[in-house]
């Protein structure tokens, strides 16, 4: 069996069950989020930092359009857990440490994903990506101080 199946030479894809256009919205979105988890893993693979995979594994779900209100939650708590380590100031913040500006990086992609996705209508998955992006953002903190 070969991967190459040609259907898209074309310039569209099946998404769903549906062919959609490769330069469409949808696949923006979708190819976004497959960039965000690529270099997620690639960053974690060098920090090493507990409960990234999760996160991973919550972008499949948005992927799948399978991601549930429990996973805001979690988010939610693991956001509250670092502000009560972290000092956080409402100032903005130059980062300048090698481990922060990587976790910076991957926080200016899920910026990115959390615009393209606004085409999904799904307000489970844009509520996730802007807490994604505040803990991203505690994270890089993290590894400033």
């Amino acid at each position: 069996m070969s991967i190459t199946t040609k259907k898209g030479d074309e310039g569209r894809s099946n998404y769903f069950e549906k062919r959609v256009s490769k330069g469409g919205k949808i696949l923006e979105a979708v190819g976004t989020l497959d960039e965000l988890e690529a270099v997620i893993l690639i960053t974690n693979y060098e920090l090493r930092i507990k409960n990234l995979n999760k996160v991973v594994e919550d972008l499949y779900l948005i992927m799948a359009r399978k991601l549930t209100k429990d996973r805001i939650e979690w988010i939610e708590e693991e956001i509250v857990n670092l502000e009560k380590e972290l000092k956080v100031e409402n100032k903005f913040v130059i980062f300048k440490k090698e481990r922060a500006l990587k976790l910076n990086w991957v926080r200016t992609i899920v910026r990115r994903a959390e615009r393209r996705c606004l085409v999904f209508k799904d307000k489970n998955v844009l509520v996730y990506l802007n807490r994604l992006s505040d803990f991203i953002y505690l994270l890089a903190l993290k590894e400033e101080e």
